[in-house]
């Protein structure tokens, strides 16, 4: 079932349209890598998952038990998911700008 949803996923509409990938591109190969044990494929295809599930975990856990200051933890992972995927970002069209010259 993992290899069906893995070839049926939905490709990026950003990347369709644009040709570009965006912050988010490889998110979904990262998952089911991740899926298959395959941390170093996980994080190459985009290093953000991580920060990503835990950040979703922590908004679960805090729903469910209302820490003082868990919104605050939510905000700093948060912030801590979107940079990561900033960088990476940033990091991948500088490799790709650099390739082209």
């Amino acid at each position: 079932m993992l290899e069906w949803l893995q070839n049926n996923a939905p490709a990026c509409m950003f990347k369709v349209l644009t040709g570009i990938d965006c912050p988010g591109c490889g998110m979904t190969r990262a998952f089911f890598a991740l899926l298959r044990g395959d941390l170093m494929g996980s994080l190459a295809y985009n290093p953000a998952l991580i920060p990503f599930l835990l950040t979703v975990t922590a908004l679960f856990i805090q729903l469910k038990i209302k820490h003082p200051k868990g919104g605050l933890y939510i905000i700093w992972l948060f912030s801590l998911t979107s940079a990561v995927a900033m960088i990476n970002f940033a990091v991948k069209q500088y490799l790709l700008i650099s390739a082209l010259h």
